[in-house]
């Protein structure tokens, strides 16, 4: 009765903020004809989440959300500039020790005309989540910095390319480790048809942690731009890479795999339209674990009307653990289920309704459902979820 409460509770509160927000909210501002603009956004939302921690031994427990943001967009001149600030906080009803308030800030700098081009990125975010590969929340902040660019050779043939650096840091340092990635890459793109681009790279990638242990990555791809196939557009790419580690117990090993990514849609109707996403790469966990990571997803949305509209996916993934790139912090019992004795393979099917009443209000209902199965038992969960959501942007 408690919980049923707590959700007519939240349910009440999302919808009645949303439409007192809606009439209210600051509205769009704009200046220099246009070429400056700002716009203020605001979401809340009530949830419950059936597996707080993604472990087989979790409780459930429903969560209040609010998000408040701001944007500041400039066209004019050579350079476009991109800017957002904002914050997302949420509150457990039950689960004590979980609440938590997580900022955001991002910057982009964007030249998109003349013959060189590129994007400058800069962020940094608080994140707090549960992760399946640890069964347990984190909370950590992300840093980010990227320069990519692109410039046309010759005839058909133009380079691409991109270089940045990222750095997670935990909360939790006495039992997480921090890792800082740099990385660059480099592609080569040749024009088949004005539909179709032949692409072919390589990227670098070095990571280290903070307790003196790091990796090198190289991976090499060759794949398609544009048109997929009649009626599929995207990007599609394979290949090969490998990684060396070093500083821990895998010390002198290097892990060799298959390595993809791809984006397509298929546009059925006006109406009806399909996306596809694969991805296969390499990862490491906050304990200094390499994990092979393989995902791919299919997405379906349809417009019922301009304002009713609908989505539904599936979605399947599979994580090989190749070994521990620092310290054991695992122990599942004898005999321990670590590195490359555990493996991952999950399953997860999700549906949204959406009702946008006008630009600045829209509502939204989803469920989610998502199945864990492992070779180490306290990994092996189901976590099931519903929301309801309401949004104003001006």
């Amino acid at each position: 009765m408690r919980l049923r409460q707590e959700l007519r509770i939240g349910i009440a509160g999302t919808l009645a903020a949303a439409l007192l927000a809606a009439p209210n909210a600051r509205a769009l501002v704009s200046l220099n004809d246009g070429r400056d603009r700002i716009y203020v956004s605001g979401t809340v939302g009530v949830a419950h989440d059936s597996n707080v921690f993604a472990s087989a031994d979790s409780d459930g427990d429903f969560v209040y959300s609010t998000t408040l943001s701001a944007e500041y967009t400039r066209r004019a001149g050579w350079i476009g500039v991109n800017a957002n600030i904002g914050v997302s906080s949420s509150k457990f009803a039950s689960i004590g020790g979980q609440d938590f308030a997580d900022p955001t800030i991002g910057l982009e700098f964007n030249k998109q005309t003349g013959r060189t081009t590129g994007t400058l990125t800069l962020s940094a975010a608080r994140q707090s989540r549960a992760d399946p590969a640890l069964n347990t929340r984190l909370s950590s902040w992300n840093y980010n910095a990227g320069l990519g660019f692109r410039y046309p050779i010759v005839g058909t043939y133009t380079l691409a390319g991109n270089l940045g650096t990222s750095t997670v840091k935990y909360a939790d340092t006495t039992i997480y480790s921090d890792l800082t990635t740099y990385y660059a890459g480099v592609d080569l793109f040749h024009i088949l048809s004005s539909e179709r681009d032949l692409v072919g790279g390589y990227r670098w990638r070095y990571g280290e942690t903070s307790r003196s242990t790091s990796f090198t990555d190289h991976s090499f791809t060759a794949g398609v731009s544009g048109r997929i196939v009649r009626g599929v557009n995207g990007s599609l790419r394979a290949g090969y890479q490998v990684r060396y580690p070093r500083g821990g117990p895998t010390n002198g090993e290097h892990f060799g795999s298959w390595t993809a990514s791809g984006s397509m849609s298929y546009a059925i109707s006006k109406k009806m339209n399909f996306a596809a996403v694969i991805a296969k790469d390499f990862s490491t966990t906050a304990n200094e674990s390499f994990v092979d990571n393989l995902t791919a997803s299919l997405d379906a949305q349809y417009a019922f009307t301009s304002r009713w509209s609908a989505s539904a996916g599936v979605a399947w993934g599979d994580s090989r653990f190749l070994g521990e790139g620092g310290r054991i912090l695992v122990d599942a019992g004898p005999p321990p289920v670590l590195g490359p004795n555990r493996r991952d393979t999950n399953f997860s099917w999700n549906v949204n309704l959406n009702y946008s009443l006008n630009e600045h209000l829209k509502l939204s209902a989803a469920y989610t459902w998502f199945q864990n199965w492992s070779t180490l038992a306290f990994a092996d969960f189901v976590r099931s979820g519903y929301s309801l959501s309401a949004s104003t942007r001006w």
